[in-house]
């Protein structure tokens, strides 16, 4: 059963310390067997049964309608698979969530029956229920965000890291927004007459390309009037190619493009994070050009090259990829949705009204519900999904 609002039935939330199990009306015992669904390195994955959360004052609970399996997902599971002392440790994948408070704390009663984004540093979304504190929540009235759960949470995955990581590309920018940046040329028969957008007319490199992320990298770019250039795995360059982008290489076949693409580019934005390709993007960035550095797909710095600290690692190196990583500006999703709140909420109304008008298309590989986790996650670790995998 598809897990959006249409079929929450809010008749049993009643007072905000009526007990979990009188708000979970609506799900049947199937459901309730299927609480969380949990991988573990020594066992794979499994379906545990519901647990009752217990909440604090300051906390909320949410009942999830969807989550995604994105490239912090594989990336952790990675770190794990090759963690001795966590070959027994469970843990639930899904950083950023969409559902509705079913239960508050006796300081956040303003936040019940409400609809919610939260994202979530350490996974966790895969799950009927989530518990949540306040401060992490991000308010989403009806009246503003009319589309399904499962569009939204793929505007909250894809879109908002690649269209934040383009606002600090910005010139001038001083990597601190009200939010709302309109990057969009406006469409036009007429080129003369077209509006011209912050990033008309840049180069722009993106590395990773063929990532969901990266596909809306290619997506907002090209919208805003840049020219695109695009790196990724071989498996992408159709992907790549249908979204009009003619400039494209494998990442490996590194000295041609290094040579094609010497000092041409405005911008960079890395969302693969292999420091050993830095000194090559030297070569490629023209004089005053911007390089965003994407954290692994905001994985908290938690994946650094050869078990090395970031300063280790560059104190080696010559001179260009040295520089590279002095100029970097970093981009945390995390970060962002915790220091900037406001101007989060803003870009997430900016790019909904995108989506709204049609300029922006979800890419969605699959949906999937709990029990069929497993089985699309080895897809998505096998390469084969180029669009976002939502849980519902």
């Amino acid at each position: 059963k598809n897990r959006d609002d249409s079929n929450c039935d809010l008749s049993g939330v009643t007072e905000c310390h009526s007990t979990v199990t009188e708000k979970m009306c609506n799900l049947t015992a199937e459901e309730l067997r299927h609480g969380d669904a949990s991988y573990t390195p020594s066992s794979g994955f499994a379906l545990r049964k519901f647990t009752q959360p217990e909440i604090s004052e300051d906390e909320v609970l949410i009942r999830v309608y969807a989550t995604t399996l994105s490239t912090r997902d594989c990336l952790e599971r990675i770190r794990r698979d090759n963690t001795e002392s966590l070959s027994n440790d469970a843990w639930v994948p899904g950083h950023e969530i969409i559902g509705r408070v079913v239960e508050a704390g006796s300081n956040t009663e303003q936040m019940l029956h409400r609809r919610v984004a939260a994202l979530l540093s350490h996974g966790g979304g895969c799950s009927r229920y989530v518990r949540v504190h306040s401060k992490d929540l991000i308010d989403l009235p009806e009246n503003h965000f009319s589309a399904s759960s499962q569009d939204m949470v793929h505007l909250l995955s894809t879109y908002m890291p690649a269209y934040q990581c383009l606002e600090r590309s910005l010139p001038d920018s001083d990597e601190s927004f009200c939010g709302a940046t309109d990057l969009m040329c406006f469409d036009s028969d007429d080129e003369d007459f077209a509006p011209k957008g912050p990033l008309s007319g840049s180069s722009v490199l993106i590395n990773g390309a063929g990532s969901p992320v990266g596909l809306a990298l290619v997506e907002l770019s090209k919208k805003a009037g840049a020219k695109v250039y695009a790196l990724s795995h071989s498996s992408h360059e159709q992907h790549i190619h249908e979204l009009g982008v003619k400039e494209w290489y494998p990442l490996f076949r590194k000295q041609e493009w290094k040579t094609e693409w010497s000092g041409r580019m405005d911008v960079i934005v890395d969302t693969v994070g292999d420091y050993d390709n830095y000194q090559n993007f030297y070569e490629v960035m023209a004089s005053g050009g911007k390089f965003v550095r994407m954290n692994t797909t905001s994985c908290n710095n938690k994946f650094v090259p050869m078990g090395k600290s970031t300063e280790d690692y560059f104190s080696v190196w010559e001179v260009k990829g040295s520089s590279v990583h002095r100029m970097a500006i970093d981009y945390d999703i995390f970060d962002c949705y915790r220091k900037e709140k406001k101007a989060f909420k803003n870009d997430l109304i900016y790019l909904y009204s995108l989506f709204r008008s049609g300029r922006i298309l979800p890419r969605v590989f699959s949906s999937s519900s709990l029990d069929k986790l497993d089985e699309e996650w080895q897809k998505v670790m096998q390469g084969g999904a180029t669009g976002l995998v939502v849980v519902s």
